[in-house]
């Protein structure tokens, strides 16, 4: 079926002020609704096997072979100096080495914004790829001269990458998908990143590639990684950046028309709200960076995603996966075991983020994100107390695994994954990327504390870290009760609206002026 694209589009333009649409009609709100098509799952498929997976793979490239990276650092120490690395002195790079990685994703999160808006969405992520190619060869340059110093800046070259993806790809999978499954489409970016670590630490063990002589294997996969993220090209640029940031009626139409199978209606309706959001956008000020910051319409909603994105990374999830080695060791687990119960706890990651990418447009956002919440505040309790009797009494260490595993599936169902998708969906196109940059950088800003804080608090406290944990939990889903709004099925304009209808604590259906002249 061939069609004449630019005549279908300008006839499309014409009937905007012909038919008149109520936002609020729930037939208008079904028409905006469409079906995964083949094209649409190959869009989202590229996208985040090149991004979300390599994003995974990096994060989790040092965890099962760790020892084999230790007898490297020691190695290359004793051949400059004569003697072994001192204990002090390994902890001391090894803590610089992983904190490097979530400092540096959090300023390629910063970049993310301009990346996005200037590039866009898919060449954004395409270019990203050039830092892939460094970071591969820093890697086997210090792999095949020895030297663990660019080793470590290449750590901090592939946090810059892992940023610009985890900034740039959110927003491209919400804004190709139709909006009943924009939660759906969002949330594959969270349950491929944990797929990709589960992944690599499976190829970690040293079985497969964790010895000093196949490792760099597991380094040379992200270029083959970066190849297929070359299916890109055949992907289609997002609909909403073509029309709102590029102006460009025709390409939009003709991206929509592929990405909805040829579902003219569909097409139709999608297009006079992207032509609505564009006019608007038009008769105000085109958005600069301190608005994001100043304009209470901007600043609300940004507010409530950097608080998400805090509550993300301080809920305890890398003190958990810190520990689960060690509280399986406890149990008796000997030898390898104890990493493999690891690798188990992992896989339990990936089922239980594939049930919330299932749910999630039923159960909707901001539910997930309080049971998760609530839940995570119970299994940091339970971890704590658990370890703290298990002095006493032994059989408290298989009640601390219960909780570990309790911890684990709560965060997959709700603040592992929901964070990336309320932050696109609060904002319209010409803010969306600028506050996504934000809340991305928060979130690695916020990883990078935790990361590099957690060993002093773990020596200063022990075992109550965990209930800190709890206490910080405590808040946060109190938080995510009274302040996050309801984002399913909704379009821009009716999230931004609900903060118009917004009290100190609870949305509800008076209008702020309502409710002080009352």
């Amino acid at each position: 079926m061939k069609i004449d694209s630019k005549s279908k589009s300008d006839n499309d333009f014409k009937m905007f002020n012909v038919h008149s649409k109520d936002e609020n009609n729930p037939e208008q709100k079904k028409n905006l609704n469409g079906k995964a098509t083949f094209y649409l799952i190959y869009c989202l498929t590229v996208a985040v096997i090149g991004s979300a997976f390599q994003v995974g793979w990096n994060i989790g490239i040092f965890n099962t072979p760790f020892d084999v990276i230790k007898d490297f650092f020691n190695a290359t120490h004793f051949k400059r100096e004569g003697r072994p690395i001192s204990d002090a002195k390994f902890d001391l790079l090894w803590s610089i080495t992983n904190g490097l990685l979530p400092l540096g994703a959090a300023f390629g999160g910063l970049m993310s914004g301009f990346v996005g808006d200037k590039f866009g969405r898919k060449n954004g992520m395409l270019l990203t790829n050039i830092l892939v190619i460094i970071c591969f060869i820093l890697n086997m340059i210090s792999k095949f001269f020895s030297l663990y110093e660019t080793l470590i800046v290449a750590r901090f070259i592939c946090g810059l990458f892992c940023g610009l993806f985890t900034g740039i790809v959110p927003l491209y999978l919400t804004e190709v998908a139709p909006q009943n499954l924009r939660g759906l489409a969002g949330s594959l970016n969270q349950l491929i990143l944990v797929f990709g670590i589960f992944v690599t630490n499976v190829f970690g063990i040293r079985e497969i590639f964790g010895t000093e002589q196949k490792w760099t294997f597991l380094v040379g996969v992200m270029i083959i990684i970066a190849l297929s993220h070359l299916g890109m090209i055949f992907a289609v640029e997002s609909p909403k950046y073509l029309y709102i940031k590029k102006h460009d009626k025709n390409k939009a139409f003709q991206a929509l028309f592929r990405l909805r199978n040829h579902d003219t209606n569909l097409v139709d309706n999608e297009i006079r709200e992207l032509e609505k959001e564009r006019i608007e956008m038009l008769s105000r000020e085109q958005v600069r960076w301190h608005d994001v910051f100043f304009k209470p319409s901007l600043r609300h909603p940004l507010i409530i995603a950097v608080c998400i994105h805090i509550a993300q990374q301080f809920s305890g999830i890398n003190a958990v996966t810190f520990y689960s080695t060690r509280i399986f060791a406890n149990i008796g687990l000997q030898e390898q075991w104890p990493l493999y119960a690891t690798i188990l706890l992992g896989l339990v990651h990936v089922i239980t983020n594939l049930a919330c990418t299932v749910i999630i447009e039923r159960a909707g956002r901001k539910t997930l994100l309080v049971i998760g919440m609530v839940g995570l505040c119970i299994a940091s309790f339970g971890i704590g107390f658990s370890r703290l009797l298990s002095k006493t009494f032994k059989w408290f260490d298989y009640v601390a695994v219960f909780f570990a595993v309790v911890y684990i599936i709560f965060f997959a169902i709700g603040p592992g994954a929901i964070p990336w998708v309320i932050t696109a969906e609060m904002f319209k196109s010409d803010a969306r990327a600028k506050a996504g940059s934000v809340a991305v950088f928060v979130n690695w800003f916020s990883a990078f504390i935790v990361t590099v804080s957690f060993q002093f608090i773990e020596a200063a406290i022990g075992d109550y870290s965990f209930i800190l944990f709890g206490c910080l939990l405590i808040f946060f889903s109190l938080f995510m009760l009274l302040f996050v709004p309801e984002t399913k099925h909704k379009t821009v304009d009716e999230i931004i609206n609900e903060f118009e209808h917004q009290t100190f604590f609870l949305f509800n259906n008076k209008t702020k002026s309502e409710i002080v002249n009352f």
